[in-house]
């Protein structure tokens, strides 16, 4: 990207509030750096979850969502019990692929602690890479439709 070029636009975004557990921590009392990855996989469930968009219900209609590309820059660390907000952006839709922008801040003071970016591609149970239908599409780009609280299990479950 280019010093005149912005970032991409997001299409929708879904905040998702997270807790740092003990069992989540290194010897150093932080976040361990795997963590993160699942995080954002658990923000990208709640960002379709929220749209009607399950993965459950891609996977029973053969079509599997795959991270192909996946990019993370730590900036500062997340300690034991902190508060942490995800942010879950769609930056873009096309036939047979999707992305993810994420940007993890802790609530206790805003500090940004993690940004990464993911890039899937829909394909068949063999394997095969697969157009997703308007419908899929619609519904990630759709707004949100189901509200956080019924999904609070997020702020104190890990898995």
């Amino acid at each position: 990207m280019s010093a005149t070029d912005s970032p991409p636009r997001p299409l929708q975004q879904s905040t998702v509030r997270l807790r740092v557990t003990y069992a989540e921590v290194d010897r150093m009392g932080l976040l361990h750096h795997s963590h993160h990855l699942r995080w954002f996989e658990r923000g990208r469930e709640e960002f379709c979850r929220r749209r009607g968009a399950l993965y459950r219900e891609m996977e029973d209609a053969g079509i599997l969502v795959v991270v192909v590309d996946l990019a993370v820059q730590y900036k500062s660390p997340l300690r034991y019990d902190d508060l942490a907000d995800l942010s879950v952006k769609l930056v873009e839709v096309r036939h047979a692929s999707i992305a993810f922008e994420y940007e993890l801040r802790r609530v206790a003071d805003g500090a940004l602690a993690t940004t990464g970016r993911t890039r899937h591609a829909f394909v068949t149970r063999e394997g095969r890479v697969t157009r997703v239908g308007e419908g899929v599409a619609g519904l990630l780009r759709g707004d949100e439709t189901r509200s956080e609280e019924h999904t609070s299990e997020l702020q104190s479950h890990s898995d």
